[in-house]
């Protein structure tokens, strides 16, 4: 049996993988957040934000100044 493995062939086979498309993000109303496919608010790399992280990019002038005060 194991001369038997040894003369047979082995098959290989490739697949072309093609690199995985990035998504079209359309721009919103706030600076550098982004729409998806699904209309989620997405950083510039896709990550999906919550509405707390939307808030603190949206006001995040308003935060600055209970910051130094």
């Amino acid at each position: 049996m194991i001369n038997k493995h040894k003369n047979q062939s082995v098959e290989i086979e490739f697949w072309d993988i093609e690199p995985e498309v990035a998504p079209e993000l359309e721009e919103s109303d706030i600076p550098g957040v982004y729409f998806n496919e699904f209309r989620e608010y997405v950083d510039e790399e896709g990550n999906v934000l919550s509405p707390s992280d939307l808030d603190a990019i949206r006001y995040k002038d308003d935060y600055e100044d209970d910051y130094y005060r």
